[in-house]
């Protein structure tokens, strides 16, 4: 029974031997330390889910510039890298576990001053909040590791108003005001008039350029004449011969000897 007891006592120091040497090698940051912290660098692999990269970055750089900057205090840049993300163990097996580290470099030397291992865990499991809760915990730390401000939500207060009713006076009355409903007014109807024909408007001729209007002369038909009936019409018509004066001496139509022949 001793033995037993000996040799279960045993393997509980042994046990906590091992969990200690493996701790060992994690430095966390115990206080605050005071720098004058001025950007942030957020590292990881593939594996890491880029919304939480950049949520972390968000966060931290928000916390910076809300920072009053410590007098005297050395200038230095954060660099965050995320070593291990996955699920926690044991009852924390369902939610996402991250393990990261926090180094602090100087702006004038560029050696490192400070740096922390940190093991974080996320609050809830809910897929509604996403990796939202995971990145708020981690920044969280590197705030209360740098002494950094957590910044704060502006929230709109709506303007203050003044009253001249009196207390004794009766409440008001709110006025109801029924609006009509709207009448749809009919589509109204497009008359398409037609087009108006234009006449084109006379043009004036001049009178020299008008030519005169020659009437066709009337043709009647011949008639038959009997056989024994004289000839009708004047002396050509007739076949006789005869000649014609260019002189101008005399008129045919009132002298009958105009056209005989001269001796």
């Amino acid at each position: 029974m001793v033995a037993r007891s000996f040799r279960i006592a045993f393997a509980l120091g042994l046990l906590l031997v091992l969990s200690a040497c493996a701790h060992s090698n994690e430095r966390g940051i115990d206080r605050p330390l005071v720098y004058y912290v001025r950007d942030v660098t957020v590292m990881a692999d593939a594996s890491v889910p880029l919304d939480l990269v950049r949520g972390i970055d968000r966060r931290v750089a928000a916390a910076i510039s809300s920072t009053r900057p410590p007098a005297g205090a050395e200038r230095v840049v954060l660099l965050v890298k995320i070593d291990k993300f996955g699920a926690g163990a044991n009852a924390r097996r369902y939610f996402e576990q991250v393990r990261f580290t926090v180094t602090a470099a100087s702006v004038e030397t560029g050696e490192p001053v400070a740096a922390g291992n940190f093991t974080v865990n996320s609050p809830t499991n809910d897929p509604r909040f996403g990796r939202e809760p995971l990145a708020e915990e981690i920044a969280a730390r590197i705030r209360f590791a740098f002494s950094l401000t957590v910044p704060r939500i502006r929230t709109t207060r709506p303007p203050r108003t003044m009253s001249t009713r009196f207390a004794t006076d009766p409440a008001p009355v709110e006025a109801v005001v029924t609006m009509p409903k709207p009448v749809r007014a009919a589509a109204p109807v497009t008359v398409t008039k037609p087009a108006p024909v234009v006449q084109p408007a006379p043009v004036a001729v001049p009178a020299e350029m008008v030519a005169p209007v020659i009437a066709a002369p009337v043709v009647q038909p011949a008639k038959a004449r009997a056989k024994d009936a004289p000839a009708q019409g004047g002396p050509v018509e007739q076949g006789a011969s005869g000649s014609v004066r260019l002189d101008g001496s005399c008129d045919p139509a009132t002298d009958a000897g105009c056209l005989a022949p001269k001796p």
